[in-house]
This record gives C-alpha cells, structure tokens and sequence, in this order.
C-alpha cells in the first residue's frame, strides 16, 4: 500500500525550534536544537557490509523442527546469506563467553536442512582477552561464512573482545567476505555503532530523574557507557533490545541523547527491538520479522534537548516508527518502507473539546491512571480500553503512572501505545515516579511538569496504524494484546517546566514554550 505521509510543516517547526531555544537558554539550561534528520549524518549500514545482518531482541528460541517460530523466521536470514567461500557448506561461528549448550548449533544446523543447505556451526566460547588473542582458539573465526553473537552481556564482549585478534576475524567475515552476522540481545546491541555496552544496569527511570545518572557511565573506567570503537556494523544507529518487555523507551532516549550530545551526532537512529522480534538487514532495508515491535527513533528539525546533571532528561520533538512483521524500513531515508498487510491510514480529526478545571497527576500513585480520559487495562488482564469516571481529567489522553516499576513497566509501554491504535489521534502518558503533570483551572488545556520526566506520546502526527499478526509477549495467556505499529509518532520528555518552560497543550497537542 501507499503510506500516508504527513503534511509538511518545516516553516513552523522552524520557528517552534527557535522559540523553545530561547525559552531554554533564557532559563539558564543547556539546549541544543537539531538540524533536520536529512542534514544529519546517514543512518544506514556501514558500506563496507555488504552481506545480511541480523539482530534480535533477544527471548526464547522456538523448538528444533517448528517453522513456524519467530526464531526459525529470522535466523534463516543468516543462513540464507549463503556460502561465502564456496565449500560447499555454510560454517556459522557462534560467539559467547559463557559456558553454551548445543541447542544454538543445532538450531542453525536444522535450519540448513529445512533449506537444502548445509550448515556446520561451531561454539566459540572467549570469555577472556588472552582467549580473544589465541589463534589456536579462535583462528577457525576468520574462515567462516556467518558470526552469530548470543545473548550475555554486550558490556563483556567490548572489555574482552575489543581489539582483539577474534575482532579482526570477526571484521574480515563481514566487511571482507560479505558473510552474515547475528546476534540475539547483547549480541544485537554490540552491532550498532553507538554501542550501550558500559556494563551498568541503566533502566528508564534512572534518566527520568537524572539525563547524566552514572547509569550511564562504564563501570570499569567510569568513562562513557556508549562506546563507539567496537564492531559498529550497524553505522549511525545505537540498538536496545528487550524494548517492550523492559519498558525500555526512556532508557533508549537517555542514551542517545548522551550519544548525541557528546559525539555532535544528531542524525542517530535508535533502535529499540522487542524480545523476540527482529531485524534482517540488506543495504539499507531493514525488515521486521517476529512476534513483537521494533522502535525507530531520530530527532527532527523541532527537537530540543536539554541534558542538565542532576535534572531529569527533556528531549522535544522525536519522530518515532514502531513497525511490526511485514513492514521494512529505510535506514536511508529514515522512513518506513513497505507496510505489513491491514495497515490503516489515519487523518487527525481535529482538536476536541477544551478541558476544563485544575488536575494533578502523581506519578507515583497508580489510580491517577483514571484522571485520563480514557483508561486501559494492563498486567494481568486482557487488554480493554474504557472511559474514565472522574469528573475532571485529560480529554484526549491515555496514560499510566509509575511507569518505572520493575513489576509492569512493559506492560504499561506496551499497553499505552496500543491504546493509541484505537484512539490515534489521542496524546500518550508515561509518568514516573517522582514526577507530576499538572495544570490550573486558568489554563486548563496546558500541562506543566516537575520531578521525574514525564514521556508524552502525541497520535496528532501518526499517518498510520496497524496490529501485529502475533500476539504479544505482554498478553495474558488466554489474552488477545498485540503489538501496535504507529508511524510517524511524536514523543516528548517533558520535565522542570518552571526552569525549562516547556509544557504541554493536550488539547491542540503542541510543546509550549
């Protein structure tokens, strides 16, 4: 199908950009507008790869013998890249640094036969830089048709494998003989060239009540947790996985905006992949294959950043793609590409009726859930979305407190942007802990934050709407929740409007300087 696409507006995101600098600059924060995404450095695959990559979100594997597995669908893509050096057969390094069972060599090897092609995958466990730098061990690497990196931990593979002799190997069977390369969790996110391999166990809330919390430090060194000297296939992107499950949506915001700042890139893409989901990448053309979502995300002409230690993230003006099986996505252009069948193009309606009287909204208190207009269920129900009883709440808006909780933040992620599939013309909230969103009976339709940021999903921009063919890993078990895609979203971190002056017109859906 053709994709809507949404009108253009550079004229007046211009003088928005404008505004909310002044207004940021007045206040005495750092803010640092960004130029379009085109003028931007391109987000594509490194040119050097000119075979297939692949990266998964990590999550169980489907069994030896199903096809019909998220797993069997994706990882084929490694295998189907093919006989590189001509044998006769497909050799598939699998890298760990953990003791490792069978079941991954197995599971390629089967998948070679359901193909017709031969595949012999071997285990490479390096779980130290002397093992990294031994020939004798790893060596076989350099001869491979396929490096495949199982999950673990992205921060241990850049301490004991970065600049190592298995590296090298590595580089030569993906940017010298055009073989595949894989890798599930950890494994995926050490392919971006903006790497979040610092080792820390950063979460959403950390940069919701601090943009420069340690979090996002390495804690060998105490330097930058985003490195950019590592495999870097994957060149101008940084990748998160277990996107969804994890509630992972902030955490990727932090760290790219720490990216963006410190390396003067804002043409970086984040990429958040959900637990099993993926990627399959040739050239520029992204394809999502799985049973979850994978989030695009990049800062546009409007955005403003705001990073202030001690203070929590704003980040204005994001463009977001969340895209689902059957859609692919131009790593070029930074546009969604084909679209998955059923997608629906979406017309904002107009702006709704005024809201009227004074609201607050804590974050750290669940049943202010209700003081949006519409209320959705999460957790351990089915999906449903209701309106509110309150007599007073947000017209046009959806959201979830306590969004940071380790219990349910994916499924308040998740749920709050399916929510935005049945009602796409709605605003999304996210708050957390810490955090509120208030407004006065004076100007009703106008949000102010303070304490923990608050992540603000605006449907006014979404060109399209559709529902994975999968349901998601969020379901109950007898549950029907599946995945959203929504293109063209724009998000917000909004907090410390009284020093910032940036708040939200939940009614016109408009960042008010």
């Amino acid at each position: 199908m053709t994709l809507r696409q949404p009108t253009a507006r550079a004229a007046a995101s211009l003088l928005l950009a404008a505004a909310l600098a002044a207004c940021a600059e007045q206040a005495g924060s750092p803010v640092s507008p960004a130029p379009p995404p085109r003028a931007a450095a391109a987000v594509a695959a490194a040119a050097a790869v000119t075979g297939t990559i692949v990266l998964s979100g990590g999550g169980a594997e489907g069994d030896v013998g199903d096809t019909s597995s998220w797993s069997y669908r994706l990882y084929r893509k490694v295998v189907e890249n093919g006989d590189v050096d001509g044998d006769g057969t497909v050799r598939v390094a699998v890298l760990t640094i953990d003791a490792s069972t069978s079941f991954i060599t197995d599971y390629f090897e089967w998948i070679g036969t359901t193909l017709g092609i031969p595949v012999d995958a071997t285990v490479y466990q390096v779980a130290t830089r002397a093992d990294a730098d031994n020939a004798a061990l790893v060596g076989p690497v350099a001869n491979a048709d396929a490096v495949f990196l199982k999950g673990g931990d992205q921060g241990a593979y850049y301490d004991q494998w970065n600049g190592t002799l298995l590296e090298t190997h590595v580089r030569t069977v993906v940017e010298t003989r055009g073989g595949a390369v894989g890798g599930t969790s950890a494994g995926a996110m050490s392919q971006s060239q903006f790497c979040l391999c610092g080792s820390a166990d950063l979460i959403s809330a950390d940069v919701m009540t601090d943009s420069h919390t340690s979090y996002l430090d390495d804690v060998s060194d105490g330097g930058t947790g985003i490195h950019t000297d590592f495999l870097g296939f994957l060149g101008g992107a940084l990748v998160d996985t277990h996107f969804t499950e994890r509630g992972r949506l902030g955490r990727l915001l932090g760290a790219m905006a720490k990216a963006a700042q410190d390396n003067a890139a804002p043409g970086i893409l984040g990429i958040g992949i959900e637990r099993q989901t993926g990627l399959s990448i040739r050239g520029s053309v992204a394809q999502v294959i799985g049973n979850g979502d994978v989030t695009f995300v990049q800062q546009t002409a409007a955005t403003s950043r705001i990073r202030t230690p001690g203070k929590p993230l704003v980040y204005t003006h994001l463009r977001t793609d969340r895209l689902t099986e059957g859609w692919t996505y131009d790593l070029g252009t930074k546009l969604p590409g084909t679209a998955a069948s059923g997608v629906l193009a979406v017309a904002y309606p107009g702006d709704g009726a005024a809201n009227s009287g004074a609201l607050s909204i804590a974050g750290k208190t669940e049943r202010d859930n209700s003081k949006f207009e519409k209320v959705a269920t999460y957790s351990n129900k089915d999906y449903s979305l209701s309106t509110t009883s309150a007599s007073v709440f947000v017209r046009s808006g959806v959201g979830f407190t306590d969004a940071g909780n380790s219990s349910n933040r994916g499924y308040k992620q998740e749920t709050v942007l399916r929510a935005l599939y049945d009602v796409p013309s709605y605003s999304g909230f996210l708050l957390f802990s810490g955090g509120t969103a208030s407004r006065v009976s004076g100007s009703p339709d106008v949000l102010s934050f303070s304490g923990a940021g608050t992540v603000v999903l605006d449907g006014k921009t979404v060109t399209n709407r559709g529902l994975s063919p999968y349901k998601s890993y969020q379901a109950t078990s007898n549950g029907t929740l599946r995945a959203a895609a929504l293109t063209n979203l724009t998000v917000h971190v909004l907090s410390e409007s009284a020093t910032t002056g940036l708040r939200y017109n939940s009614r016109t859906h408009s960042v008010v300087p």
